[in-house]
């Protein structure tokens, strides 16, 4: 593919989203994990789509705008301008830059589809396609369908989240304490499995969700959002320890059967970063594609991201 996009990091998070799908969210811990980085999709497919038009189109690059990360991206998004975003305009996203990647397949020749970053490119684009409608409707707080700039404040949220004292790291070692029932700061196979299974333990971690992100006007009403978003994406009474097992693995760096706080904190340094790189791109080619009507681009990801979290 062209360009200067720092695939690597493209691939990183490709291979996290297709193994967070494949293991279908087997664990409380893994369903936390992915509602915080859902964000990060979101982000990636925009930047995704500004960054193959301006490598393709050689547009110079407009300067960084002031404007929240949440409004660029409804700026974008919105390509009919009426104010809301649709999932029929996220899916209309989803498309261009499926077309994209196919079509820098195609130039690559004979071994364009054949090539490994073709291939984790289109990973990556499966694992948002997958998540987006759940995404879309953990931010449509009124269940109206479309999304306004007010609940896109959310994902700026989010970005403000990542900054030092904004909240997420004391999140994580909240969650982390209250499914470390021996408290030995390591979370083992057994304990993720009895809390996906413990109602008492999906309140408390949503209640704490709820309180840095009151997506829904009370942790009850956000808690009936996640255990239906939990049904559908691992099926109904579908968890059991053995996907437990498989589903930490991708967390389990030194695979001893135990998640620790340092191998969590590890892997949020790496989506924050991430997250903080594609944003950066956002707020520099955003405004140019929300004027062109959110037509999609992979260039130059951002600046260094300033993300590091120890649990």
């Amino acid at each position: 593919m062209g360009g200067g996009c720092e695939r690597g990091n493209h691939y990183t998070v490709g291979v996290v989203v297709h193994r967070y799908l494949s293991h279908r969210i087997s664990n409380l811990l893994l369903h936390m994990m992915m509602m915080i980085q859902r964000p990060l999709l979101l982000v990636m497919l925009v930047s995704a789509s500004t960054n193959l038009t301006n490598s393709q189109g050689n547009m110079p690059p407009p300067g960084k705008t002031d404007e929240p990360l949440g409004t660029v991206l409804h700026q974008i998004l919105d390509s009919n301008k009426d104010t809301q975003v649709t999932m029929a305009e996220v899916s209309q996203q989803l498309s261009i830059l499926d077309h994209l990647v196919n079509q820098a397949a195609i130039a690559g020749g004979d071994e364009g589809k054949t090539n490994p970053k073709y291939q984790a490119n289109k990973a990556m684009l499966e694992g948002i396609r997958s998540a987006s409608p759940t995404l879309f409707a953990l931010l449509d707080s009124n269940s109206d369908e479309k999304l306004t700039i007010q609940e896109m404040e959310y994902v700026t949220k989010f970005e403000q989240s990542l900054n030092k004292d904004g909240g997420m790291k004391n999140l994580l070692r909240d969650v982390f304490a209250v499914l470390d029932v021996d408290k030995d700061d390591r979370l083992s196979s057994d304990e993720l499995f009895r809390a996906s299974q413990d109602d008492k333990v999906i309140s408390d971690v949503t209640v704490l969700f709820h309180k840095l992100f009151p997506l829904r006007d009370t942790a009850t009403d956000l808690e009936v959002f996640v255990r239906k978003a939990v049904d559908f994406i691992g099926g109904k009474g579908a968890i059991e320890k053995a996907s437990v097992e498989k589903g930490m693995k991708w967390i389990d760096e030194d695979d001893d059967g135990y998640i620790s706080r340092k191998e969590v904190g590890k892997a949020y340094n790496s989506a924050g970063n991430q997250f903080m790189s594609i944003s950066n791109t956002i707020k520099i080619m955003g405004p140019l594609f929300g004027m062109m009507g959110g037509a999609g681009g992979m260039g130059e990801s951002g600046g260094p991201g300033g993300f590091k979290m120890d649990l």
